[in-house]
């Protein structure tokens, strides 16, 4: 009999997953664990209450989902590379299956446990394969625009894969999945502004992408709309989803291509598969750029730049807390604090004020944003700041945004201010 070992990240879920269909192809037994990593975990330093609630719901989903199709799912702490070995005797485990990451740290986990175990490693993350990309034997494209051409012109996204019809692990029961207060967060009440509650796992990720784009009729119309502040439709708001992989971004597209066939294609329908390559590209950006991303001149170690202020503790923590002279930066960074999440419009601004009107290092605005985000992802997260920061994959060095023009713009009327004030 073939023993193996499925070990969870950011793919939370059963259907279209094809590092899980090739494990559960390859072994006659398949044990499925999620495990609490030490540098993630061991402290709130990396991780804010707001997306620790949406993992936790994630996983009490995938756990129910295993569970009804005859399979259990472990929880585990600790190291990856020390833990999993350690699971994997414990089991008799022959074989351990992940789906691979993007980012350069997890990476180097791979590595590193793939030298103790026999480690089988899956693409399933992005859109487009990362295999079909790389087929294109292309060195890997400077800016977005350049990627986007080549992928549409000789890539197309595989279709999604069912989930398995059942499963069958070594453990009969599966273990509780910890609270906030068993992993020290306070149990902190949803913001009463927040037009919108993420609840975690792949059921209301469904539900949302079935009200969003079908009932509400909202994909239509999302070109013209993607850059509001208020309300809950303006914004597809998938991101947290996709990044906990409770969907795929592959389900995606096959919604919005099946709306198209029902209901016509347009400039929206178009955006956002856009916004799905976007995606793409930063993951295929951090596998090609490594631990560069992470630099301060990122991957333009040539551009000038001016000396970032490394004193002005005061003027970081005030920009946290929605206390600098500028009122929209400060409505933005409070609805973060307070919900976990912040429109795309607004990370533009608070990320260029922070740079360029602070004199602040990009990446302590980066740690703060992976620290507060539901929806933070290493790849998209990096890859934007560093972008803005122009050293990144901007073919413009100095992108500055007018924030006082933005807001005229955006919050014309100041609805959105006065809520987040």
């Amino acid at each position: 009999m073939k023993r193996g070992l499925f070990c969870f990240r950011q793919d939370l879920r059963l259907d279209d997953h094809p590092a899980l269909s090739r494990a559960v192809k390859c072994t006659d037994q398949l044990d499925f664990v999620y495990l609490f990593e030490d540098k993630i975990w061991s402290s709130n330093d990396r991780i804010s209450h707001h997306r620790a609630r949406f993992i936790l719901e994630s996983l009490e989903v995938l756990k129910s989902d295993i569970e009804e199709k005859g399979g259990t799912l472990l929880i585990s702490q600790g190291n990856i590379v020390e833990a999993i070995p350690r699971l994997m005797k414990q089991l008799g485990s022959d074989i351990c299956f992940m789906q691979a990451h993007s980012a350069y740290n997890e990476k180097l986990d791979e590595v590193a446990l793939a030298k103790k175990v026999n480690l089988i490693l899956e693409d399933g993350a992005t859109m487009i394969h990362a295999d079909d990309f790389e087929n294109l034997n292309i060195d890997f494209p400077e800016t977005f625009t350049q990627f986007r051409k080549q992928v549409e012109k000789n890539c197309q996204p595989r279709h999604c894969i069912p989930a398995p019809k059942s499963l069958n692990c070594s453990r009969k029961y599966s273990d509780p999945i910890p609270s906030l207060n068993d992993l020290r967060f306070k149990e902190n009440e949803m913001d009463s502004r927040t037009p919108f509650h993420f609840q975690g796992g792949g059921h209301a990720a469904r539900k949302r992408v079935n009200s969003w784009i079908w009932k509400q009729n909202c994909l239509s119309t999302y070109k013209e709309t993607r850059n509001g502040l208020v309300g809950s439709l303006f914004s597809s708001r998938f991101s947290p989803w996709l990044a906990q992989g409770c969907i795929s971004p592959r389900f995606l597209h096959e919604q919005v291509r099946e709306y198209e066939h029902q209901k016509g294609s347009n400039k929206s329908t178009y955006w956002m598969i856009f916004e799905l390559l976007w995606r793409d590209f930063f993951h295929f950006f951090s596998k090609a750029h490594g631990k560069h991303i992470f630099h301060f001149k990122g991957i333009h170690p040539e551009r000038t730049h001016s000396t970032p202020k490394t004193n002005l503790k005061e003027v970081f923590e005030n920009w946290k807390m929605g206390q600098t002279d500028d009122q929209f930066v400060n409505a933005n960074m409070n609805e973060l604090r307070m919900t976990g999440w912040m429109s795309n419009r607004g990370r533009q601004n608070v990320a260029s004020y922070l740079i360029h009107q602070l004199g602040l290092d990009w990446r302590l605005g980066a740690r703060w944003f992976e620290q507060q985000l539901i929806d933070y992802d290493p790849c998209s997260n990096y890859g934007n700041w560093l972008y803005l920061s122009g050293f990144g994959s901007d073919p413009r060095p100095n992108r500055i945004f007018n924030v006082a023009k933005q807001a005229s713009i955006y919050d014309a009327n100041q609805e959105y201010r006065k809520l987040w004030l």
